[in-house]
């Protein structure tokens, strides 16, 4: 595993499901008293090059965090972006899960992405024990891996790839083959007309714009194994620990399946039951389970009332007119593709005030009173009073994924607006070519040679005209070369990088990029 991972880095990128913020909220809901994100001593295993946890560091530098990494190549990769931000509240480590002491210390919140079924059993057993010895009494263990039944069609794409790359060595050569070999496979796939050719078809289609890591280390790494999330449940209860929920929260509700589901499932009486059936029905291939320990005072009877005490965020496409005065459903748009339907008016105009603050965090107290007001002024006095409405649908877009909640009711930087300035961590990802950046709430933003050109210029020295003639020049000289880019004439090519420019210089303060 390590030649593989050292020759062929993981993409190491923000799971935003992983984040303390995120954790502690899902803890809180299950009626545990999660440790405080603020200063949480975190440790992740698999760490990679620290993708993940470089941006919790750097947005929590009261917290504590260490990632352990057995690739070399991936922690130097990791160490020299550390270097450059000057943190002192991290560390990444080479080190081997199995060989792991008790010196290491305890943490509220343990983090393993990627790793638990790309492992042989004797590591997934040490995982789950490193989890159990070393949590707080309240913390939170965030454990990823593939499942069963879903993974069935995706294992004949992965068997397929070995097959076709059978005694090849090199990683870089199987990738390359494998790569080559899905090219020509794909345009075979779409003349056939079979369930299996459809199926296919849709994991070619995911695989093609996925990255080349990916590709290689699920489908081409010696070891897949994925869980069936009963046993995983049953194994987890015999190293001392319990299941908590999915992060993916709405996958515990069966009523997302339609009522004749909810009704049948509930004869099953047992938590790992309803949720193997539940896998069953949604032919799912990937959880990503929150722990804690078995001693732990968990309910799985949510109380939404425990949404008053929490912050809100979201980034929403807004409706173009919004009816705040009936109760209408209307579609708001997440995650680019997504409609989730909103009905309650007082829902509708929160949606409108978090989507306007994003990406702060506002008080539930303060998200009604400003939602309130909204309706007031549209004329909706009777729907303005009823905080129940709001709390049934805000917990629904939360478990959607919608909305965000998280127990911090931290304000972000809009940056200046006459000379702009990433931070740090921004203009150290940028210099380092990772073709991406970390977010305020803990997703990423690919970045192309042009959007990743002006991040390094984001040093708070331009003012928005000299940036704009600075890639001007970068471009015309061939300092910057964008094949894409075939501007007629000077003046057009100024406005062309004059628009780009203003572009993502809303989308880097949109996203907590600038200070």
């Amino acid at each position: 595993m390590n030649d593989s991972y050292d020759e062929i880095p993981y993409q190491s990128i923000p799971f935003t499901d992983s984040d303390p913020e995120n954790l502690a909220a899902l803890g809180q809901m299950f009626g545990l008293d999660a440790p405080d994100p603020t200063r949480a001593r975190v440790l992740e295993l698999g760490c990679a090059s620290g993708g993940n946890l470089v941006p919790m560091a750097f947005r929590l530098p009261e917290g504590r965090f260490l990632g352990v990494e057995l690739a070399a190549r991936q922690v130097q990769d990791g160490q020299r972006l550390l270097a450059e931000l000057g943190l002192d509240n991290i560390r990444i480590e080479q080190g081997d899960i199995m060989e792991l002491g008790e010196g290491i210390g305890e943490f509220d919140y343990i983090i393993t992405h990627g790793v638990y079924s790309w492992v042989p059993p004797a590591v997934q057993a040490r995982i789950l024990e490193l989890c159990a010895r070393h949590l707080v009494p309240h913390g939170i263990a965030y454990i990823s891996y593939n499942t069963w039944p879903g993974w069935r069609m995706r294992g004949v794409v992965r068997d397929l790839l070995l097959y076709h790359t059978r005694g090849i060595e090199d990683p870089r050569q199987k990738l390359d083959k494998a790569i080559a070999f899905l090219a020509g496979f794909e345009p075979v796939v779409t003349q056939v007309e079979t369930e299996a050719a459809r199926f296919l078809r849709e994991d070619l289609q995911r695989l093609r714009i996925s990255h080349p890591s990916y590709l290689y280390h699920e489908y081409l790494e010696t070891w897949n194994q994925p869980q069936f999330v009963s046993e995983f449940i049953a194994t987890v209860e015999g190293q001392g620990l319990q299941y908590m929920c999915d992060a993916d929260l709405k996958s515990m509700f069966p009523s997302v399946l339609g009522e004749q589901a909810e009704s049948w499932l509930e004869q099953f009486e047992t938590l790992a039951e309803q949720e193997q059936y539940l896998d069953y029905l949604g032919n799912r291939c990937f959880r990503q389970s929150l722990l804690c320990r078995a001693g732990a005072p968990l309910s799985h009877d949510l109380d939404i009332g425990r949404l008053r005490h929490m912050a809100f965020f979201a980034n929403l496409g807004i409706p173009a007119k919004v009816n705040l005065r009936k109760a209408r459903p209307e579609d708001f748009t997440f995650g680019g593709d997504k409609d989730v339907q909103v009905t309650h008016p007082l829902a509708k105009a929160a949606l409108m005030e978090l989507t306007t603050c994003y990406p702060d965090a506002m008080p539930f107290a303060e998200l009604v009173e400003s939602a309130a007001a909204r309706l007031r002024a549209a004329g909706n006095d009777t729907a303005a009073e009823d905080v129940n409405g709001l709390l049934s649908e805000l917990f629904i877009l939360f478990t959607h994924q919608a909305v965000g909640m998280t127990p911090l009711q931290r304000r972000h930087s809009r940056g200046d607006a006459e000379r702009p300035r990433a931070h740090r961590l921004a203009r150290a990802q940028a210099a380092q070519q990772l073709g991406h950046l970390a977010t305020a709430r803990h997703s990423t933003i690919l970045l192309d040679p042009f959007s990743t050109r002006l991040v390094l210029y984001l040093d708070g020295r331009r003012t928005v005209p000299e940036l704009i003639e600075q890639l001007t020049t970068d471009i015309r000289e061939q300092r910057l070369v964008l094949p894409d880019l075939k501007p007629t004439t000077p003046d057009k090519l100024k406005a062309q990088v004059g628009a780009n420019v203003e572009r993502f210089l809303k989308l880097f303060a949109r996203q907590g990029i600038l200070e």
